[in-house]
């Protein structure tokens, strides 16, 4: 990874903290009718954005036929094919 790319992803990580941070901040200064205002539509942004995610995955030929294949595998048993979540964790 490049350091243009590490510093970018050190300020996008700082950007979602501080809004993260000041969502918090408003929330803790709004009344009990406008805290469930808020957190509906927070619930409708994270619905909306899982929607879309999933709308991608399957509008997708390649992914669409990766998932198929591992499915396979996994139903025959080919579990070597596949890398451990400890591994992943460990990588990213």
């Amino acid at each position: 990874m490049s350091e243009k790319v590490k510093i970018f992803k050190e300020e996008e990580r700082f950007m979602q903290t501080t809004l993260k941070n000041r969502a918090k901040k408003t929330i803790d200064e709004l009344s009990g009718d406008k805290i469930r205002v808020a957190v509906d539509f927070l619930d409708y942004l994270k619905n909306k954005e899982e929607a879309e995610a999933t709308l991608e995955i399957l509008s997708s030929s390649e992914l669409m036929r990766q998932i198929k294949s591992a499915e396979k595998a996994i139903k025959a048993g080919k579990l070597d094919e596949f890398v451990s979540w400890d591994k992943i964790k460990r990588n990213v």
